[in-house]
C-alpha cells in the first residue's frame, strides 16, 4: 500500500467533500481457534468395499460371506460390526427364522456407489473474523499485526466501537464451510460442516488500512473512509459510522479552522512589492473632485502595470493541502541535486524508515548537502515528548559518522516546519515532516501550508532555516 498513490487517487474521489486529513491505521481482526464437527467422506477400505459388494450380489449370511471370501470369521465379524455402526448394513431376522441375514441400507448403497464412506469428525479450525463487517475473512498471517506492533509502526488502532467478542452463533456456517474446504489437503477430501462446537481461543489482531478524513465543503460534516490494499472499503466505513466510530478517532478535529502559515509579512515579499511599484517621482497627483479614481487591477494610476501581492502569489505561491505533503517530501528526498533542508519539531523512525534512509543515503553519496534541524521544548507539560525517537537518533548518528555533508542538530525549541528542495521549491507549513506518521495517539488535524517557487523567496526561507540550525533557538524566559 503506497501512501502517496492512495492519497493522490482519494483526494478528489468524494464530490462535495475535500480530503482534510489522513492517518495510517489498522482495522481489528479476530484470529479464532474453533472446534467444529464435520462429516468426513473417506474412501472405503478394501474389506469394507468387498463385503458390501458381496452383500449386493445376493449373499446375506455372514458365515456364507466369510467362506466365500476365504477369510476368518473373526476378521469378517469386525468388518460387519464397522459397517453396522456406520449404518451401511442392517441385520434382519424375519419372524420364525433361525438366523438373521444381512442387507444393505441406503447409506450402504450410496457408499458402494461412490466407493466412499461418511464419518462424523471433530477438528480444530483457525479462521479470521472481522468484527466490524461481521464476517469471516481470508488473509495471510503476515497481514496481521498485534497492538504493540501498531504502536511501534505509529499506526492508529481503529476501535471496536462496542463490537462484542464473537461467539459461535455470530459465525455463519457457510463461511466456516468455506474455510474447511480451503484447508482440505486432498481435492477429494470433501467434508460437510455440521456445527461449531465452541471457540477455543480468541486473539485480537489488526490489518493495515489508511483512514481518510473528508470534510464537507460547507465545513459542517466529516466522513471517515478506509482504504486497504484492494481499494476503498465501503462496508467498514458504513459499519464504523453506524457505531459512532468517527467521533472516537478525532473526526471533529478536522472541522477546526485552518491555521495557515502566512508570507504576507515576509520582508522579501514586501521588498518585491516595493520594487515592482512605481517610484515616488512617478506617483500621480491625487485626483481632483469629479475625476475618476478608479484604477483597473494590475495597473497603476498612470496606466503603467504594477504587481500586486495577489499576482505574485498566483505565479510563485500555492496552497498545499494535507494529503500533498508526503508526495512533496518524497520528491525532495529522492530528487534533490544540490541541497535539502528540513526543519520540524519531532523526528520519528516511523517516517525515517528503511525507504527514507535509502533515499537519503543516496543523496549523501551524490554529495547533496543535507541540513536537518529539530527539537521542541514543551514547558508546563508533565510528560515531555521526546524530540527524536531512539531508533531515528541511531540512524542519523550512523549517517553522520559516514558523511560529512550531513548536518543534523537539536535547535533548542522550534515549532517551525520547513522543507527546501534545491532552488526548486520551499514549503512553510503546519505539517510535521518527520513525525506525522509516528504518533498514533495524535488527533487528526487539517494540516496545510504554502509552497513557494520563486528563487529569491526560496533563498530567504533556506537562509532563515539554516541560521536556525547553525545557531539554535533559546526559548525566552517565562514572562518575556
Amino acid at each position: 500500500m503506497i501512501l502517496e498513490d492512495i492519497l493522490e487517487s482519494a483526494a478528489y474521489a468524494r464530490p462535495g467533500y475535500s480530503l482534510a486529513a489522513f492517518k495510517e491505521a489498522a482495522l481489528p481482526v479476530y484470529q479464532l481457534t474453533t472446534r467444529v464437527t464435520t462429516l468426513e467422506r473417506k474412501p472405503l477400505s478394501p474389506l469394507d468395499e468387498i463385503a458390501l459388494r458381496t452383500i449386493s450380489a445376493g449373499l446375506d449370511s455372514t458365515d456364507d460371506i466369510s467362506r466365500f471370501l476365504g477369510l476368518p470369521a473373526a476378521v469378517m465379524k469386525a468388518v460387519f460390526a464397522g459397517l453396522n455402526t456406520r449404518e451401511q448394513i442392517n441385520y434382519i431376522k424375519p419372524l420364525g427364522a433361525v438366523r438373521a441375514h444381512v442387507a444393505l441400507t441406503i447409506k450402504g448403497r450410496l457408499a458402494l456407489q461412490h466407493a466412499r464412506t461418511i464419518e462424523p469428525d471433530e477438528r480444530i479450525v483457525q479462521l479470521q473474523y472481522d468484527p466490524l463487517a461481521r464476517k469471516v475473512v481470508f488473509m495471510p498471517r503476515t497481514a496481521l499485526f498485534r497492538a504493540r506492533e501498531l504502536r511501534e509502526k505509529g499506526w492508529m488502532e481503529v476501535p471496536l466501537c462496542g463490537a462484542k467478542r464473537p461467539v459461535p452463533d455470530d459465525i455463519p456456517l457457510g463461511d466456516i464451510d468455506k474455510v474447511v474446504r480451503r484447508l482440505a489437503r486432498d481435492p477429494e477430501d470433501v467434508r460437510e460442516l455440521l456445527a461449531v462446537r465452541r471457540i477455543e481461543r480468541r486473539e485480537l489482531f489488526f490489518t493495515p488500512a489508511l483512514a481518510l478524513y473528508y470534510r464537507s465543503n460547507d465545513g459542517k460534516d466529516v466522513q471517515v473512509a478506509f482504504y486497504r490494499e484492494d481499494g476503498p472499503s465501503i462496508e467498514h466505513e458504513q459499519a464504523f459510522s453506524a457505531a459512532g466510530g468517527p467521533a472516537t478517532i478525532g473526526a471533529a478535529h478536522a472541522l477546526a479552522p485552518q491555521i495557515l502559515p502566512s508570507l504576507e509579512d515576509s520582508p522579501l515579499l514586501k521588498q518585491q512589492l516595493k520594487t515592482a511599484a512605481p517610484s515616488e517621482d512617478q506617483a500621480q497627483p491625487t485626483p481632483q473632485h469629479g475625476e475618476s479614481s478608479r484604477v483597473s487591477e494590475g495597473e497603476s494610476a498612470g496606466g503603467k502595470p504594477t504587481i500586486t501581492s495577489e499576482m505574485l502569489r498566483k505565479f510563485t505561491q500555492r496552497l498545499v493541502r494535507c494529503h500533498e505533503h508526503p508526495t512533496l517530501l518524497r520528491e525532495a528526498i529522492t530528487r534533490s541535486k544540490d541541497r535539502l533542508l528540513i526543519v520540524c519539531p519531532w523526528v520519528r523512525h516511523q517516517v525515517v524508515d528503511d525507504q527514507f534512509v535509502e533515499s537519503l543515503e543516496s543523496l549523501l553519496r551524490n554529495r547533496v548537502k543535507v541540513f536537518l534541524g529539530y527539537g521542541l521544548t514543551e514547558e508546563g507539560r508533565p510528560t515531555q515528548k521526546e524530540p527524536i525517537s531512539k531508533r531515528a537518533r541511531e540512524i542519523f548518528e550512523n549517517l553522520n559518522n559516514r558523511f560529512d555533508n550531513l548536518v543534523w542538530k537539536f535547535v533548542g525549541n522550534t515549532h517551525r516546519k520547513l522543507l527546501v528542495c534545491d532552488s526548486r521549491f520551499a514549503v512553510i507549513t503546519s505539517f510535521n515532516w518527520l513525525s506525522f506518521r509516528g504518533d498514533p495517539k495524535a488527533a487528526a488535524r487539517d494540516e496545510a501550508g504554502y509552497l513557494v517557487s520563486d528563487v529569491p523567496s526560496i533563498e530567504h526561507i533556506f537562509n532563515d532555516g539554516l541560521n536556525l540550525i547553525e545557531h539554535g533557538y533559546q526559548h525566552p524566559p517565562s514572562g518575556n
